[in-house]
């Protein structure tokens, strides 16, 4: 099981090792970052110009810890396409307060918008049909992952199902738990 950078890892870890796996189940990640970089710039440009004028204002001299800034990110995408329970869950919650922002920075990036970090360049679409050990592949509706890239990547992926939480966000497990859970117990 990898939920979302978790789900990058157990894709590398599948491709090596995937005589040791029985099955895997990759939750609210596609298969590269330039894909979730495309679509999470497509639900960008569909904020109000008064806030992207924002987010450019701070990115031009990277002020990325600015208020403003960080306001207009939980507003705009934290908050629709994160967690949709507001407020968040308090291990939601916990896990924000308790960030590493010097491992996150250094893997991702500053934000969801500017990935700088180690794995920018991380693309499997070209081996994920090597994997064959029956897959589980969960997106949110609303997630910052395309639903499209995920259905491909069941396409792709000979013995995999897709499951899409109507009701869920990057956090599917907390805003549709009925259906993520029901898809995740059925497959286990």
């Amino acid at each position: 099981y990898g939920s979302s950078w978790g789900g990058m890892l157990g894709i590398e870890y599948a491709l090596k090792y995937q005589r040791h796996l029985k099955a895997f189940i990759i939750s609210n990640m596609t298969a590269s970052i330039s894909s979730y970089l495309k679509y999470v710039n497509e639900l960008r440009r569909k904020f109000p110009p008064e806030t992207i004028k924002i987010l450019e204002k701070h990115e031009a001299k990277e002020e990325y810890d600015a208020p403003e800034y960080q306001e207009v990110l939980f507003n705009q995408l934290y908050s629709k396409h994160f967690c949709r329970i507001i407020p968040w869950p308090e291990p939601v919650q916990r896990t924000f307060r308790h960030l590493n922002a010097e491992v996150y920075n250094t893997m991702q990036g500053p934000n969801e918008f500017v990935v700088t970090g180690t794995f920018k360049d991380w693309y499997r679409w070209n081996e994920i049909q090597n994997i064959r050990v029956p897959t589980l592949l969960i997106v949110g509706r609303y997630d910052t992952m395309s639903v499209e890239d995920i259905q491909k990547m069941g396409k792709l992926m000979p013995n995999s199902r897709v499951v899409v939480c109507e009701d869920g966000s990057h956090l599917c497990m907390y805003d549709d738990q009925e259906t993520y859970f029901h898809a995740l117990i059925t497959f286990i």
